[in-house]
């Protein structure tokens, strides 16, 4: 793959659920490093794509490609496709909720997905999951089971079970959202070492002042659409049409 192809590529990516649609042909491309901020109301359409980036939701329509390859909605590769359990594979997903197995240590839950999925062996698998917990300042925590964990600590143990799948793309959806505010902190400095270390990010946030740290490029999304895209320093701090100006000022003082 070269520099200049986009990771993900979608154009006109509808999702409707029943009657309802959700997503009204989004056109997008994320780069190799990029970390992409999407942002918009309740109901935009923010998670929905997300969850379409990962084959969580199937697409209704448009095109759908991942490293210059379409993606199929079989579990499979199909000839030249690739099929969604490859790219779940190498697009990894960080829920709002955490997810984790409730009946699993914070190691079993970490090195599940390497074992069953990639094969690897338990040492191996646990050698790299000691690692992340490292990263994640969770080292001591291996043995623990969720429920003896804070939220914020639940949440960093969800980032790393997700990168012990080694994907090329992340995609956090709303990952600070269910965090007592004191919580936050530590999860967002979590995302921003990664983002240090070049990790392909998809982020839905209504964090906007770390938003405008970190992201590359911001989306704003309403009512099923991208309605502006640009810099954080266009979207964030300085936006130019009334809605987005409306919808950023909940977010000050």
């Amino acid at each position: 793959m070269t520099q200049t192809q986009p990771a993900i590529s979608v154009r006109g990516l509808t999702k409707n659920f029943g009657t309802l649609e959700v997503l009204k042909g989004i056109d997008l491309d994320l780069m190799p490093g990029e970390v992409l901020g999407l942002i918009g109301p309740s109901g935009s359409g923010k998670s929905t794509l997300i969850r379409c980036l990962n084959m969580m939701e199937t697409p209704s329509g448009g095109q759908f490609l991942f490293n210059g390859r379409e993606v199929t909605a079989k579990f499979r590769d199909v000839g030249n496709k690739i099929g969604m359990g490859n790219l779940r594979r190498n697009v990894g997903m960080v829920f709002q909720h955490f997810n984790l197995f409730p009946h699993l240590r914070v190691l079993d839950n970490i090195t599940e997905g390497p074992r069953t999925v990639l094969k690897q062996p338990r040492a191996e698998a646990e050698a790299y999951a000691i690692d992340l917990l490292a990263q994640v300042g969770l080292e001591d925590k291996a043995s623990a089971y969720p429920a003896h964990l804070s939220g914020g600590q639940k949440q960093r143990v969800a980032i790393a079970r997700a990168l012990a799948m080694k994907p090329e793309v992340l995609l956090l959806d709303e990952v600070t959202s269910a965090l007592d505010p004191e919580l936050v902190g530590e999860v967002l400095a979590v995302i921003r070492r990664l983002a240090d270390r070049g990790m392909t990010m998809v982020l839905v946030t209504h964090e906007m002042g770390f938003a405008a740290d970190i992201a590359s490029r911001v989306i704003f999304m309403e009512q099923g659409v991208i309605a502006e895209t640009g810099s954080p320093e266009d979207i964030l701090r300085n936006p130019k049409s009334e809605r987005l100006r409306g919808f950023l000022s909940r977010f000050h003082g």
